[in-house]
């Protein structure tokens, strides 16, 4: 992002509502909003919006990309990951025709020019974008209307001036239409076509068609961009047409010189620009809503483009306002804490619910694919206010478990992409959601409802069985995958993917799996008994009596549980490694499974506190690698202190602050809460920490890094979640 010589202005704002202020920003206090005062803002601060149909990322400078259905395969518009220009989007450009040589737009980018007010609102469910320039005042509201397939954006421009205006409105935007892959743009615009219908242009990229398979073709699926509240709009759809050669975004020349509405749009370089007039007296305000969406057929497209004028998209966005603010206080947290219960009822929930179960996306990563542990523990959040969708979400990962108890690591729903799991502790985690439903919910009956097993032959349902079934095969698995020692065998990574090569060759060791599966089968004896099930209660009784001595014998090492062992026999984190000699989920689940013996889970409490706990929260490991290791994974490729490697793995800190509440250290663990949430290290340095102050990051930067304490990959992170979840244990402790 550039910044122009335009001066900083001024916002006025109410100080009674102002609080956890930054230099960019700060906290709406009465329903916790997030305005952001400079929009140069360290790195691109977003905000997801998304109905599980269709979803937006949407930057602070108006940047970003849309998407129906799944980010990753069918993507509206073009866009590129880019944290520092941040320059793709879709724009609406504002031309006073009196003064022609003056271009705005309704947000900072594209034409990067600092307004006289210029003030974006991030809420639970819209963004709003507030500018004034050259008399003018333009107020952009978008959102993603309940059970639509599009996004509406709500334009209101107004006349501050003495003397009538005549403007040119202009919306912006390339098609992309298609998957992530659909990179080579030389070659992929070919299949694309556009035709406009009065106020509303209909895009498609004409079906593929399969290698050496004579296939049906199918119907493209329509996009559509449709301008609502003028009286007519031109389109021009060639980019080059638009831009002028070698021509740029902030400046293009369809507002400086004659161009022809576009005749040939199958055979451009395809855009959406639409190119409309709008007269206002003075004072006057007038409003145009734009839609933006998909549909099956080019007669439904049109009738979406259609269906948003200003009364009914006012009404939409009220009816999504107070959908998602209903949704996210019904977690209904009060620790006592205005910051912590702040964010567990807006802005964490949300994060959870509108950015990994809908949207699974977000501007540093964008899945699209459900991952088996992922979305079933975020999942877990909503038990104490929706256990009806927390059984679907259970349901819907026992359904990619095959008939052996293994899973697909990750999935995209309704298609034959996916990944099968090499990694030894995800076919458990069915089982502890299971478990953690029926303890909430006492609903025992969801045991026996039954899902599909997949084939690993065809991949496909092959036979069904109950829940209670597909929890058992995953146990099943990891309890006929022990090594002499009796420890789970670690294969290609528990949950620290970055492990991905210590147990490769089958013979290294996992000791936070052996608490894992040992919290498990604890945790499942009394609800067996009380099935009738005694003799499996007993089975289960056994096994983790054999665990915790497995444990409690080999992994024990002077004043902390080691990581594991590699293939090679070697230990990781242990006082014997040179780096990564303490991992944190090892002490942490000693105390969460109960596998440790007081005074050895005591030690190990004592270790995390000496060792890796830091301001900001607790480090996954130290100290962090600094060479890359075959027998230890990828983990030893990232930098020293960052993610996995040496840093704040937010996720697993989440963990440290349930271990310190259960061992009665209540100060410790809010004190580690409060040091990890995003708009009390913002306030106090968001500079260094750079991210959102409104939502979680996947980890931030520890000792070994020259950043530490930066934060980095926001929104897409099951720690959102977590730390709602943590936050109910702290008010009940």
């Amino acid at each position: 992002m550039l910044e122009d010589a335009s001066p900083t202005y001024s916002v006025d704002v109410d100080s009674e509502n102002r609080i956890l202020s930054n230099p960019y920003g700060y906290f709406e206090a009465h329903s916790g909003a997030f305005i952001i005062t400079d929009v140069l803002t360290p790195r691109p601060w977003i905000n997801v919006l998304s109905n599980d149909l269709y979803g937006v990322v949407i930057s602070q400078v108006g940047s970003g990309f849309s998407w129906a259905d799944n980010c990753q395969l069918f993507r509206l518009n073009r866009w590129e990951q880019d944290l520092v220009q941040d320059t793709y989007g879709r724009y609406l450009y504002v031309q006073d025709l009196e003064q022609p040589d003056e271009l705005w737009s309704t947000t900072y980018q594209p034409t990067r020019k600092r307004a006289e007010f210029d003030q974006v609102r991030h809420e639970l469910g819209a963004t709003t974008f507030t500018r004034q320039f050259l008399g003018l005042q333009t107020k952009q509201t978008v959102f993603v209307p309940e059970g639509q397939t599009a996004e509406v954006w709500i334009i209101e421009v107004k006349n501050l001036s003495s003397r009538a205006r005549n403007l040119r409105i202009a919306s912006y935007l390339e098609w992309h239409l298609g998957g992530v892959g659909d990179t080579h743009r030389e070659f992929h615009r070919l299949f694309m076509e556009s035709q406009g219908h009065e106020n509303t242009l209909v895009a498609w990229k004409h079906p593929g068609l399969t290698e050496n398979c004579r296939t049906t073709v199918s119907e493209p699926q329509r996009a559509i961009v449709s301008l609502n509240g003028v009286e007519s709009v031109r389109w021009i759809t060639d980019k080059q047409e638009w831009l002028g050669r070698c021509g740029s975004l902030d400046a293009p020349k369809a507002f400086f010189a004659p161009v022809a509405e576009s005749k040939t749009p199958r055979w451009d370089d395809p855009i959406a620009g639409g190119l409309a007039h709008l007269d206002l007296g003075p004072g006057e305000t007038k409003t145009i809503v734009i839609t933006i969406g998909t549909a099956p057929t080019e007669q439904a497209a049109l009738e979406l483009g259609k269906r948003f004028d200003e009364q009914t998209a006012q009404e939409a966005l009220e009816v999504t306002r107070s959908k998602w603010q209903e949704t996210c206080r019904g977690a209904n947290v009060a620790v006592g804490d205005p910051t912590i219960d702040l964010m567990c009822n807006t802005w964490l929930p949300y994060q959870a619910i509108a950015g990994r179960l809908y949207a699974k996306c977000a501007y540093y990563q964008q899945g699209g694919a459900y991952g088996f542990r992922d979305q079933l523990q975020d999942s877990l959040m909503l038990l104490d206010w929706d256990p009806a969708h927390t059984l679907l979400q259970l349901g819907r990962h026992a359904e990619a478990m095959y008939e052996d108890g293994g899973v697909r690591h990750w999935w995209h729903p309704n298609t034959d992409i996916f990944v099968q799991s090499h990694h030894s502790d995800t076919c458990l985690w069915l089982a502890f959601g299971v478990l953690a439903y029926l303890e909430a919910t006492g609903e025992n009956a969801a045991l026996d409802q039954n899902y599909s097993f997949l084939s690993r032959q065809t991949q496909k349902p092959q036979t069904t069985g109950t829940l209670w079934e597909h929890c058992l095969r995953g146990i099943d698995r990891t309890l006929s995958r022990l090594s002499p020692r009796g420890l789970p065998l670690i294969e290609a990574g528990d949950w620290n993917d970055g492990l991905s090569h210590a147990g490769i060759e089958g013979r290294g060791e996992s000791v936070w799996l052996a608490m894992f599966l040992f919290d498990i089968l604890t945790r499942w004896q009394p609800i067996l008994i009380k099935l009738g099930q005694t003799e499996l209660a007993l089975k289960f009784e056994q096994h983790a009596s054999a665990l915790k001595s497995a444990v409690n014998d080999h992994a024990w090492d002077g004043e902390w549980y080691i990581g594991g062992t590699r293939d090679d026999g070697k230990p990781f984190g242990s006082h014997s490694c040179e780096e990564g000699k303490i991992f944190l989920n090892p002490q942490t689940w000693s105390v969460i499974s109960g596998i440790a013996p007081p005074d050895r889970a005591a030690k190990a409490m004592e270790s995390v506190t000496q060792h890796l706990l830091r301001p900001f929260g607790a480090l996954l490991l130290q100290p962090a690698y600094s060479k890359v290791d075959p027998y230890i994974g990828y983990i030893t490729r990232y930098a020293p202190g960052l993610r996995e490697n040496g840093g704040v793995y937010s996720h697993a800190s989440t963990w440290a602050i349930k271990a310190y509440s259960m061992i009665g250290d209540s100060e410790t663990a809010i004190g580690i809460f409060r040091g990890m949430l995003p708009p009390l290290r913002s306030e106090a340095n968001a500079e260094l920490y750079a991210a959102e102050p409104y939502v979680m990051p996947g980890n931030v930067d520890g000792p070994d890094s020259p950043y530490e304490g930066r934060a980095g990959w926001t929104w897409y992170t099951g720690s959102a979640a977590w730390m709602v979840r943590v936050a109910r244990l702290l008010a009940n402790s």
